[in-house]
């Protein structure tokens, strides 16, 4: 590529025929990131605990670390090379503090332990989505709460741990974004008008909110970029009295 070629936007934040492993695949926002990056020619596997006939797809609970051996082989068998993981799959369950952990902690690190060796020749963006809990307190769900500050961590370490084979690893933090996950509160008006009052652009966002920072840290665009948190949250956490 030209030095005038590499300037322009298109080329900048390129992410065609990149290949991107998307877990929680089949959520509300995972469809939606499968989307984005397939519009924008990257080749996509889905990796989600739902059924699925969609190409590339495997139904694996990344909570079993038996399936999670299958996927790595599977996946070592037909892709010589994975260029991002987006790590979408969550849950937020606060009668269950272990499950919170199992699925948000351990089944995001064992996924991205297993498949490293697959990033390690030619580098690569590992993006771990985490949220508004991961600084802040929230009631009645500490098991959400604790595993997202704890995943906030294991970025930064993994960014240390991977940086010598160029893989960059960020938090991408959402706040209230119109998903299944905040759809009480967001149906609930004054709930749903108390996080706004928190907010500094007055709404919840949409999973398109998103789209700009997901291409970002996917694209060579943010190759001096690693061990960072991203917010989007309409600038809540900004917000002071």
């Amino acid at each position: 590529m030209s030095k005038s070629n590499h300037f322009l936007v298109k080329n900048l934040f390129s992410i065609k025929n990149k290949i991107c492993l998307v877990t929680g695949s089949e959520g509300g926002m995972g469809k939606q990131v499968c989307a984005l990056l397939k519009k924008n020619g990257a080749i996509v596997i889905g990796v989600d605990k739902s059924k699925s006939k969609k190409k590339n797809y495997y139904q694996v609970d990344i909570s079993n670390k038996e399936k999670l051996d299958f996927l790595e082989t599977e996946i070592k068998k037909r892709f010589s090379k994975i260029d991002a993981i987006v790590n979408l799959a969550g849950v937020s369950d606060p009668l269950n503090f272990e499950n919170n952990f199992r699925v948000n902690l351990f089944g995001i690190f064992n996924l991205t332990t297993n498949l490293i060796s697959l990033m390690k020749k030619k580098g690569g963006s590992i993006i771990n989505i985490t949220s508004l809990n991961a600084e802040l307190g929230f009631t009645n769900n500490p098991g959400y709460n604790s595993s997202k500050g704890a995943l906030k961590l294991l970025t930064k370490s993994m960014a240390v741990d991977y940086g010598k084979y160029n893989i960059r690893v960020n938090n991408l933090g959402p706040g209230y974004i119109k998903t299944k996950m905040t759809e009480l509160s967001y149906k609930n008006k004054k709930q749903k008008q108390k996080r706004i009052q928190r907010m500094i652009i007055k709404r919840y966002g949409n999973p398109s909110d998103l789209f700009g920072a997901i291409i970002y840290l996917i694209s060579d665009c943010s190759n001096y970029l690693t061990g960072q948190d991203i917010y989007i949250d309409g600038g809540l956490l900004s917000k002071g009295i």
